[in-house]
């Protein structure tokens, strides 16, 4: 796939959409508003289609689909009153939901439980490319419906408006996830500020966010942390740890980078999208961390799942329904009736334990809707048991510090919750980086990557029983360069945010012609990294 953020095909395609839009901008004064709005409309959904093609083409018809469906949809329940737009809804939501488990999840329940459906004959599920973006613009769509249905958005746009919402390029692949409340404001408004004092701070974020990708994100991922998963049994376990540290660093500077570039990008065609990343590994807490860390598909989770399912008031039909699956589950894999006893007799003491006390109610409604939500988030991130089990283990820390709620208000007891709370993120990316596909058009031959649990089973071998001495492993002049980079990363990351502040109002003293150089250094570097270290960002596959 060579329509990336980091090819030069891309950005011919954005600097001629910038033109553009920016020629336009200065021609508005001369239009009425609405043809103005509209012409700025044509415009940005223009160079989102062509984007699409040229990186997705054979599934820009499910896109194409998922438009004109939930358009309709957005403007039937807004006509509608009583149940009807209540099921109108539910109808909707089902349908993205559907569309998305047929493309993501149908070859994982085939192949989890060996029915041979989808893997036989001369069509097969698993050879089709996932779509890109499929997982952000189903998300945006079912917060449409739903926002339409709650009269949170008052009227729905028209097609031209709402098309261009969700198939807009710089955040179509991979976030951050936009509600249309937001973002149909902005576009409705026929000009906007282009002086070099309103551009300066999204040419940084373009340089920021390319940067991150390339030297923290591509080369740190390609010198540390490939060579250790490629090969856990003969890695020792002081370099497992190393991968560890480098793909978590790596994974953030990938993702982020790629979120700073998008809202650079947006930022410079006049759309403000929402920050997605606020420091996260500074979180002293499970939850801080989530409150930090891929901001807008949290809050996503939060406003229509978590809060629908009871949130921290109560338990929801669905929970009960979630916990005595688990029961059940964990009962058959036990395989024993004394086992099956022992889960049935602690589930009951709990739910004593809730009926008695208020407080333990709310923490029980807490700690169960939070893990049913973190499992549904890995499965989001990808339709392997790698993911499921991601979820399983953040969530499982989320229960933890729940039902403990530990204090932090001590510095010692903050930093030990700090510790805490960053490890248990590391450690658990043991199985998303087994899981997820090294190179993103991998999709093309396979749903899921060859060995991903096996790998990740050995990787855990490796840190419960060392394989090997360090002093018997030779490494590589890349590798401690690698090392030297995540080091800087994180000192970057963690440093104090006056040293940031400084920093920024530093940058924004430069002219803004030395951000563009800036830029165009970044670029260079990016398009020219492509040739070694630099890949696809990690979360297009999703």
């Amino acid at each position: 796939m060579t329509m990336s953020f980091t090819s030069w095909e891309f950005w011919l395609l954005f600097a001629c959409a910038f033109m553009a839009s920016t020629w336009l901008n200065g021609a508005n004064s001369k239009l009425s508003e609405a043809c103005a709005v509209r012409l700025r409309s044509a415009l940005l959904l223009a160079f989102s289609v062509g984007f699409y093609l040229l990186a997705a083409a054979p599934c820009a018809f499910i896109l194409a689909s998922s438009v004109l469906l939930n358009h309709g949809l957005g403007k039937l329940i807004q006509r509608q009153r009583g149940p009807a737009r209540a099921w109108t809804t539910a109808l909707g939501v089902a349908f993205n939901v559907l569309g998305l488990a047929a493309f993501k999840y149908a070859f994982f329940i085939d192949d989890t439980f060996d029915l041979g459906l989808l893997t036989s004959g001369t069509f097969r599920l698993d050879a089709w490319m996932l779509p890109l973006g499929i997982s952000f613009f189903t998300f945006q769509a079912i917060s449409f419906l739903v926002d339409v249905h709650r009269r949170t958005l008052a009227k729905p746009p028209d097609l031209l408006a709402f098309a261009t919402y969700l198939t807009f390029f710089p955040q179509l692949v991979a976030g951050p996830i936009v509600r249309a409340t937001s973002f149909l404001p902005q576009l409705a408004s026929p000009t906007w500020n282009t002086s070099p004092a309103a551009l300066k701070p999204f040419v940084i974020l373009l340089a920021q966010g390319m940067m991150k990708k390339v030297l923290l994100g591509d080369v740190v991922g390609t010198w540390l942390v490939d060579p250790a998963f490629n090969d856990p049994e003969s890695t020792p376990t002081a370099w497992i740890w190393m991968a560890l540290y480098g793909y978590s660093l790596q994974v953030y500077a990938d993702f982020s980078g790629y979120t700073d570039m998008a809202q650079g990008m947006a930022g410079l065609l006049g759309i403000q999208l929402p920050r997605n990343f606020n420091f996260p590994y500074r979180a002293t807490s499970p939850a801080d961390f989530w409150r930090r860390w891929h901001m807008s598909l949290s809050q996503w989770w939060r406003d229509y799942v978590y809060i629908p399912l009871g949130g921290n008031r109560r338990l929801s039909m669905v929970t009960w329904g979630f916990l005595l699956g688990m029961v059940a589950w964990t009962g058959m894999v036990w395989g024993s009736f004394g086992g099956g006893l022992v889960l049935s007799g602690g589930l009951l003491l709990a739910i004593a334990w809730g009926l008695m006390s208020t407080t333990a109610h709310t923490r029980m409604a807490t700690a169960a809707n939070v893990l049913l939500v973190m499992l549904l988030g890995g499965l989001w991130h990808g339709a392997h048991v790698n993911f499921v089990t991601w979820g399983a283990v953040n969530g499982a820390a989320l229960v933890a510090w729940i039902v403990l709620s530990p204090s932090t208000q001590n510095p010692w007891r903050r930093a030990l919750g700090w510790l805490f709370t960053f490890h248990v993120v590391v450690f658990s990316r043991i199985w998303f980086r087994a899981g997820s596909l090294v190179f993103w058009n991998q999709g093309d031959e396979t749903m899921q990557p060859e060995g991903a649990w096996d790998t990740a089973l050995a990787i855990w071998a490796n840190l419960t029983t060392p394989a090997m001495s360090t002093m018997d492993h030779t490494v590589n002049p890349t590798t401690w360069a690698a090392l030297g980079l995540m080091a800087s990363g994180y000192l970057l990351h963690l440093m104090p945010r006056s040293v940031w502040a400084s920093w920024e109002a530093f940058v924004q003293k430069w002219p803004l012609w030395a951000c563009w150089c800036l830029w165009m250094a970044c670029a260079v570097l990016a398009v020219w990294g492509q040739q070694g270290a630099t890949r696809p960002f990690i979360y297009w596959q999703f």
